[in-house]
């Protein structure tokens, strides 16, 4: 019976607490507005859009890395057209195009031929930063717009 009543009691409490957690804050006439909605995101394919052009920065893993340049040509929607060169790898300097190129929730994600992907979110408009991956190996990227 005491078991019981506890657990009602604990259930009772997380209910109100609950209820008592909402998004509102004082106003400064000492009443309660609501929070202001967070800033809209940026659509996709307004930043599809804004990827057009080239890019250039460094790829790294461990202690190596390289160079890498970034070209998208063309923006469809949320689809990217273009090619990505990767310098001073373990097999060599690699200039690819890129098969599949999509931005989906802020991040454009991209494919490669030979297995070679990379994802990167603009951090600003001549940022981006991201990560790539080839054979399991993976690392930060960083790039800047030219």
């Amino acid at each position: 019976m005491i078991r019981s009543l506890l657990t009602v009691s604990c259930l009772a409490a997380v209910v109100v607490l609950n209820g008592c957690a909402s998004s509102s804050t004082p106003s400064a006439s000492g009443g309660v507005q609501a929070a202001a909605p967070a800033a809209p995101a940026v659509k996709d394919d307004v930043l599809a859009a804004k990827l057009k052009g080239n890019w250039v920065g460094d790829w790294s893993v461990g202690g190596a890395g390289g160079k890498f340049e970034l070209f998208v040509t063309e923006a469809a929607g949320t689809a990217i057209k273009g090619s990505a060169n990767w310098y001073g790898t373990a097999v060599g300097d690699k200039k690819l195009p890129i098969t599949k190129g999509a931005v989906s929730g802020g991040i454009l994600s991209a494919e490669q031929p030979e297995g070679w992907s990379f994802t990167v979110s603009m951090k600003d408009d001549k940022t981006l930063t991201g990560t790539w991956s080839v054979a399991g190996y993976s690392g930060p990227l960083n790039l800047k717009r030219q």
